[in-house]
C-alpha cells in the first residue's frame, strides 16, 4: 500500500498535518487525484502544505 503525507514546513521543522493510504482496488490515478484535491483544500484553509512520501519531524493527530 502506498502512503502519502501532507506536510508543512515552519522554521526548518517539517510537520505532518495529514496522512493518506491508497485503498485496495483504488487506481494510482484516483489516488493521485484525491491527494491533489486534499492539497487544494488544505491550501484554501491557509495551510502551505506539500506532498511527501515521508512523515514530518512532528506529526499532528487530528
Amino acid at each position: 500500500m502506498s502512503t502519502t503525507f501532507l506536510n508543512t514546513k515552519t522554521r526548518g521543522i517539517t510537520k505532518t498535518v495529514a496522512e493518506f493510504t491508497k485503498q485496495e482496488g483504488q487506481s494510482n490515478k484516483e489516488f493521485r487525484e484525491f491527494i491533489s484535491e486534499q492539497v487544494v483544500e488544505h491550501r484554501k484553509e491557509g495551510m502551505d502544505v506539500f506532498k511527501s512520501p515521508r512523515p514530518g519531524d512532528i506529526q499532528e493527530n487530528e
